[in-house]
């Protein structure tokens, strides 16, 4: 294959692994489960310059939980401009100060920032799934816009050359394009997952509580039934 053509191709691929990229990290930022990528985007504030997150805490998950993050200040003045470059990316996180064991309540240094991800509702569910749609068609167009570029750059880079290496240029360009929309669709059929088992556990949690409830003021109107009823003993 003609070295320009080999070139052209990597140019192609590099734009598209890109992009591609550039859909998973977003998609990321739709917080259901708590992972690492959703605090990238922090900055923090911190003697009047703005630093990366990485630079002033680290974290980790939540023991036994997958939907909290542990945030630990390396600095203590640092635990509130923490708060708020957390509070301004993802205004949806639940946000707490929390002690840590054993640590002295008044002392900042014995804080940590723990920060729980919404439940999928109704609402959210319908957000999130809306707005994988629009991530995902902006993907896809970017994806497409750069395969139509290439492939009209081809048959420019092949004058003269025969049916057969146009062809196997045209192919291996189609390759790369398949292979970026594969992964695309991957990423997305994930997070789509991702939120719909979150659903499904809210659906479940909502059962549950209503079902109690239910039991709960039967038996309090059996109890009341029981209590009016009319004996001649309670005469």
């Amino acid at each position: 294959m003609k070295a320009s053509i080999v070139q052209l191709l990597d140019s192609a691929k590099k734009k598209m692994s890109g992009y591609a990229a550039l859909f998973n990290y977003r998609l990321m930022n739709l917080c259901v489960l708590a992972s690492p990528e959703a605090l990238l985007p922090v900055q923090v504030e911190v003697g009047g310059e703005l630093l990366p997150i990485e630079q002033v805490a680290k974290a980790r998950n939540a023991e036994g939980r997958e939907d909290q993050f542990e945030i630990y200040p390396l600095d203590k003045d640092w635990l509130f401009p923490i708060v708020k470059g957390i509070a301004d990316v993802h205004p949806e996180f639940k946000i707490e100060i929390k002690d840590l064991e054993d640590g002295d309540e008044e002392d900042l240094e014995n804080k940590y920032i723990l920060a729980t991800m919404p439940p999928v509702d109704d609402v959210r569910h319908d957000v999130l799934t809306d707005a994988i749609g629009v991530l995902s068609d902006a993907c896809d167009a970017k994806i497409k816009a750069t395969f139509d570029y290439y492939s009209a750059q081809i048959p420019l880079e092949l004058v003269g050359a025969s049916a057969e290496d146009l062809d196997e240029a045209k192919n291996a360009l189609q390759e790369v394009h398949d292979s970026h929309d594969d992964l695309c669709k991957q990423f997305r059929a994930a997070k789509e997952k991702e939120i719909e088992d979150a659903y499904q556990q809210f659906l479940a949690e909502k059962a549950e509580k209503q079902a109690k409830f239910e039991e709960e003021v039967a038996a309090r109107n059996e109890q009341a039934a029981q209590q009016m009823k009319w004996t001649p003993e309670s005469e």
